[in-house]
């Protein structure tokens, strides 16, 4: 399909609209990075080690910005490869790829520029260390995703929402490294960031089935595959398990954190969103799916700020309030 025609405006929208800026979507592979910096700061703070509130906030500013950038290139990627199946969905089929607004060589262009940012970004985070060993599997990731909704995936037991939840639980890694530095020996650190990682990984794979539930009719009609594929009629019993599986991690995360407010904050607030989104939900109505895809969003929010908080509590910051 050929691209039409835009001025400079159109064309800056376009790619605006191509990488989902001017969308929540993007804001959601934020969230573990942007956690970690503040989870991974009141750590060393609790452990005797004070870290200037400028420098967290630095760290955290580059971890928002790098996987913001890394996220809208996966959407271009993402996009791009699935042009052809977008064009015959309907609330895909006028995504810039799909409709022809936008020619694949500008996206492409546009997708490495963002690539190329997110990049210098994480090396700055990381302060010229072990780039590579962190981008590298964040890339596969991404590389992967689209290929994970086809059939072939699903005869070997891979849901794209998998391939997404592990990208997802991939970016901790780079914000923990780049609060402890050389100071924790890389098994000791994964240690740290485990139960984080399985946390976020539920996580992505519950809210993303209910996203991708939207599409459950064209789906079907185009054989795409999706983790609700598995569940068949029983997708809300599927939502069930995966929320209190979700539910169920974040003790392994809290339990040497003896913090009052995260079990809280965390704990608390989580397991009563999650049953009011479990109740929200409508297989009937797949548009619920969207529903609870932004009320998720909420959520990852407001952890953005208990997290935060947290920080403040454990370096005494908020004795300043």
């Amino acid at each position: 399909m050929m691209a039409t025609a835009q001025s400079p405006t159109q064309l800056v929208r376009t790619l605006i609209d191509v990488s989902r800026f001017d969308k929540y979507n993007c804001l959601f592979a934020i969230f573990p990075g942007v956690w970690s910096i503040f989870l991974a700061a009141a750590s060393r703070h609790a452990d005797g080690v004070h870290l200037p509130s400028d420098w967290v906030l630095g760290r955290a500013g580059l971890a928002f910005a790098y996987t913001y950038l890394l996220s809208g290139a996966g959407m271009v990627w993402n996009d791009w490869i699935d042009r052809d199946i977008d064009a015959q969905v309907a609330r895909t089929k006028n995504r810039p790829l799909a409709s022809g607004r936008l020619a694949t060589r500008a996206a492409i262009i546009w997708m490495l520029v963002q690539y190329a940012a997110s990049v210098w970004l994480m090396d700055r985070m990381l302060s010229g260390q072990n780039l590579w060993t962190f981008m590298l599997p964040l890339t596969t990731g991404i590389i992967l995703y689209p290929f994970g909704k086809r059939p072939t995936t699903r005869k070997l037991g891979i849901y794209p929402q998998y391939i997404l939840g592990a990208s997802s639980a991939l970016t901790i890694l780079p914000a923990w490294a780049s609060v402890y530095g050389d100071s924790v020996a890389p098994p000791d650190l994964l240690a740290k960031c485990l139960p984080l990682c399985v946390f976020l990984f539920l996580w992505t794979i519950y809210f993303n089935t209910a996203y991708s539930y939207q599409d459950v009719k064209d789906d079907c009609r185009l054989s795409v595959n999706s983790s609700y594929v598995l569940a068949g009629q029983y997708v809300h019993g599927l939502l069930l398990l995966q929320a209190v599986a979700v539910v169920m991690v974040i003790p392994w995360i809290l339990h040497e954190n003896g913090s009052a407010w995260l079990w809280f904050s965390w704990l608390g607030v989580w397991t009563a969103a999650l049953a009011e989104q479990l109740y929200l939900f409508d297989t009937k109505d797949p548009s619920t799916g969207g529903r609870v895809h932004r009320r998720n969003f909420a959520l990852g929010i407001w952890n953005v700020l208990a997290c935060f908080v947290e920080l403040l509590l454990v370096s005494g910051s908020l004795d300043m309030f």
